[in-house]
């Protein structure tokens, strides 16, 4: 029996609908079920990030090349897996932009050997709530908008690490999740909210000048 990537990659050849369609029927129920049983997401967003992988999908996959059904499972997966990404990240951002820096004070109880290093500043307490947010327009809350630039300005997997946590998933679903290994993403994780805040305050610091 022919391969199941290549039946779609055939069918998407033939006619574009007729492949996101042959698609969905054998890749659609993985995918979706990996969104939901893996982010805070619902039902309906799980679906909206599925469709939005076959839209990708749609557009690129017959300029791509795949040499067996793992390597083109791992090629969609990876794509449905940023879309996801986009989604949480989106949803975080609406909801609430949240640091609570007290709630995590085990995180500075971290052994010797993780911390080491590091070069860790206590800097005074950042929480924004999402009833402070939505009482006080974005643009005109300093606190937010400093905030919201500092996550811009650190890399992509930092800024997931730091959102995750915020939404208290494990070290070992997040390394999971992206796709990274578990050692020391602790202290990578440390080292990304220490750099957020040092940002924050020195936006607002500059703001303020």
């Amino acid at each position: 029996m022919e391969a199941k990537y290549l039946q779609v990659i055939a069918k998407y050849q033939e006619d574009l609908k007729g492949g996101l369609s042959l698609l969905y029927e054998l890749y659609g129920h993985s995918l979706y079920q990996y969104s939901l049983k893996n982010w805070a997401l619902d039902e309906e967003e799980c679906y909206e990030v599925l469709y939005k992988t076959l839209e990708t999908v749609g557009k690129v996959i017959l300029r791509n090349e795949f040499d067996s059904e793992r390597h083109f499972q791992n090629w969609l997966f990876k794509i449905h897996r940023n879309n996801t990404l986009m989604a949480v990240r989106a949803k975080m951002a609406k909801e609430q932009i949240e640091f609570k820096l007290v709630d995590w004070q085990d995180e500075y109880a971290a052994t010797e050997e993780d911390s080491e290093g590091i070069g860790f500043e206590r800097h005074p307490v950042l929480n924004i709530s999402s009833t402070e947010v939505y009482e006080e327009e974005a643009s005109q809350n300093p606190l937010f908008t400093a905030l919201e630039k500092a996550l811009q300005e650190i890399s992509e997997t930092d800024r997931d690490i730091l959102l995750l946590r915020m939404n208290n998933y494990s070290y070992d679903d997040i390394a999971t999740m992206l796709g990274i290994e578990n050692n020391q993403l602790k202290v990578r994780f440390l080292r990304a909210k220490a750099k957020v805040e040092k940002k924050t305050l020195g936006i607002i610091k500059e703001n303020m000048s």
